[in-house]
């Protein structure tokens, strides 16, 4: 994502340090900014820098084309490079106290926001469990009050309800998997969806009414798949070479576009077929109950696979298209060549995950692949579940983040994103 005036203003980015630099982090100056809330930087002191240079020397050596990105933030994102994190660095050899600390949404902004503005009021322990709702403004719903209760413990009987009134607006903050949730509570879904009325049904303490038809609520829930590939650390070797103590872990990261995962011949042989199979893909999706219109889904699809140079690619776990498992498969084979290419094959020992027994170093593209499948496991980076979208293409909130059909709801979060979508209303 390429840094915008937005992000910058948000960012008080800490330039490595000459030591830092020595140790191999790089940075684009003009892609951060330094004057806003929330920290970020490398590490220090940066430690783990042997394995990383040599995690770093491996992969150029593997992947033909795969070059040293100097920042992720400039928004080139192919290439390999070192992480920057969200935090306050410490100083140069001790972690002290303070140094490495995490910068959060809570301690750049709630935080000192609490100690300056009598009007905020936070209560933890609590959760809200539906919009309660004024008179319409014409066709539009209006958002009255809020419903919420003391967290209940597991097992237990809700407590009392309390009202609160809402003045102005209701944002809604649940992320991907609670927003959805909290708007098909308050009435606003797809009347047709039979779970969804089911829902409303069991809930006793209102009497539920539609007061939203908005089909999209709820689907196009996105995320990403994951496999490991884990190598054992020779007893020869230093510890320090791979320590990474008060620190984050994974200093580094690689990136790699479509032809460097696939080949430049069978990219080509993809994108064909992805374009070839865009409405049927798009039919099965809509009928699967994930997305609601088939005519906007086309729309997303063809741009996804038209611009198949630009990475962006359908990432539904293997359904629908061969694509995201053929990547998936070959991105596999290249992370265990990356750890057999020198110098970092005489940093690791036995391959653990996942292994000959499991994988052998033969196996068919269809052997790779199924094993694929059989491991992976969801990366919990939940998007899209409140498309941001046009209505007619399937859209839950415009780019004003307002709900459709309400007038003072709107929706934050990555659960309004949708990656590669055209959002032209």
């Amino acid at each position: 994502m390429r840094s915008t005036r937005y992000m910058k203003k948000a960012e008080a980015y800490h330039l490595p340090n000459p030591q830092q630099v020595i140790l191999g982090a790089t940075v684009i100056p003009g892609v951060h900014g330094f004057r806003g809330n929330v920290n970020a930087g490398f590490p220090q002191p940066y430690e783990g820098t042997v394995a990383t240079q040599n995690i770093e020397t491996a992969l150029r050596t593997a992947v033909s084309g795969l070059v040293k990105n100097p920042d992720l933030a400039s928004g080139i994102v192919n290439g390999v490079a070192r992480f920057q994190y969200s935090i306050k660095p410490g100083n140069n050899t001790v972690v002290t106290p303070g140094g490495n600390l995490r910068s959060s949404s809570a301690n750049a902004y709630i935080y000192p926001s609490l100690r300056v503005k009598g009007n905020l009021v936070i209560l933890t322990g609590h959760q809200a469990t539906a919009i309660v709702w004024g008179k319409r403004d014409s066709s539009l719903s209006r958002a009255s009050g809020v419903k919420f209760i003391q967290t209940p413990a597991i097992n237990s009987i809700p407590g009392h309800a309390f009202d609160v009134t809402v003045a102005r607006e209701v944002i809604v903050a649940s992320g991907a998997i609670g927003s959805p949730r909290f708007l098909e509570l308050s009435g606003v879904g797809d009347p047709r969806r039979g779970k969804f009325t089911d829902l409303l049904q069991r809930v006793g303490w209102l009497k539920y009414t539609i007061q939203v038809d908005l089909p999209a609520v709820g689907t196009n829930l996105q995320d990403q798949a994951l496999n490991f590939n884990i190598f054992a650390v020779p007893p020869s070797r230093p510890v320090s070479e791979y320590t990474i103590l008060n620190a984050p872990i994974s200093p580094i990261v690689a990136f790699l576009d479509v032809e460097q995962v696939l080949g430049a011949d069978a990219t080509r042989v993809a994108g064909s077929d992805l374009l070839q199979s865009v409405s049927k893909r798009a039919k099965d999706i809509v009928s699967s109950g994930a997305f609601t219109s088939e005519s906007g889904l086309i729309k997303i699809l063809s741009n996804q696979a038209t611009s198949i140079v630009d990475h962006k690619v359908d990432p539904r776990f293997f359904t629908g298209s061969n694509f995201d498992l053929a990547l998936k498969g070959n991105a596999t084979r290249i992370a265990r060549e990356v750890f057999n290419t020198s110098p970092l094959r005489n940093f690791v020992g036995e391959e653990l995950v996942p292994g000959n027994a499991s994988l052998p170093e033969n196996a068919t593209n269809a052997e790779v692949q199924a094993y694929v499948v059989s491991t992976f496991q969801p990366t919990l980076h939940p998007i899209g579940s409140v498309p941001m979208l046009p209505r007619q293409d399937g859209g839950a909130v415009g780019p004003d983040l307002v709900v459709y059909g309400t007038v003072n709801v709107r929706v934050v979060g990555m659960s309004t994103h949708w990656e590669g979508a055209d959002m032209t209303c």
